[in-house]
């Protein structure tokens, strides 16, 4: 079994989500750091945009959606909306085992283990190996309306092609480092990102019921030993540092650092 770090978040706001997500990034900086598996959700309900989209498609977007909390991600791939959710994280080095610089092995593998969690109504898409985020520059603004193998849907003859996405993920990498996170959907209040929802299978709408699963699968597929942790003063000061950018308008309209 491979030693990990478990950190569980309480529902924060976009930017600390984001900036969270980076500081653990940067805190992975050699083969010897332990790997973390991030549990979060997100509050007020916000939209994410992934690196390459435009701030004006988001500016076009009628309210419901429109009217939310919007911050840019350093990953790519098309927007989330993000409210009855669970967001994972996972952070390692490239040269992990679970990866051994094989970056897209983290997909499916994070997917199985949800997958897994959910029932077998849920599958991956395709059979294929291409990345959850390839379409980084184009497609439709929503990611959840963008289709890719690793994808996790749930048949739905509504559903575009004959599905429902339930799971979608990203990767950045680091020349040292892979961070992949992704967007479990528990329930959907907005209609403008249709989405399929774990609760429509009689699975939990609550966010801590869903992490107490969540954690189980993920640490039998990808064969954790999952240590709860506290978040180390370095780890708080860096997130602290970096909610500065993600809050501010040069970063989230213009990709400026």
């Amino acid at each position: 079994m491979y030693a990990a770090r478990l950190l569980w978040d309480p529902p924060l706001p976009g930017p600390l989500n984001m900036a969270r997500d980076e500081a653990l990034l940067e805190a992975c900086h050699d083969s010897d750091t332990p790997a973390v598996l991030r549990f979060y959700s997100w509050r007020p309900a916000t939209v994410s945009l992934g690196y390459f989209q435009e701030i004006e498609d988001f500016d076009r977007l009628a309210p419901p959606a429109g009217s939310l909390s919007v911050v840019r991600r350093t990953t790519g791939g098309g927007a989330i909306l993000h409210d009855l959710e669970v967001t994972y994280s996972i952070i390692l080095p490239l040269s992990h085992p679970l990866v051994n610089n094989r970056p897209n092995d983290l997909y499916k593998l994070a997917h199985t283990a949800i997958i897994q969690c959910v029932g077998p109504r849920a599958r991956m898409l395709g059979k294929g190996t291409s990345a959850c985020d390839a379409s980084a520059h184009r497609g439709p603004f929503f990611c959840f309306a963008r289709r890719h193998d690793l994808d996790v849907v749930l048949n739905d003859p509504a559903g575009p092609g004959g599905v429902s996405k339930l799971a979608g993920s990203a990767q950045r990498r680091t020349p040292t480092a892979i961070l992949q996170h992704g967007s479990i959907m528990l329930a959907s209040r907005y209609p403008q990102q249709p989405v399929a929802a774990w609760s429509d299978l009689g699975g939990p709408a609550d966010y801590q019921e869903a992490v107490e699963l969540l954690v189980s699968a993920f640490e039998r597929t990808l064969n954790l030993s999952l240590n709860a942790s506290a978040w180390q003063a370095g780890e708080l000061a860096a997130a602290e540092r970096l909610q500065l950018r993600y809050a501010g308008a040069a970063w989230t309209r213009s990709r400026q650092r």
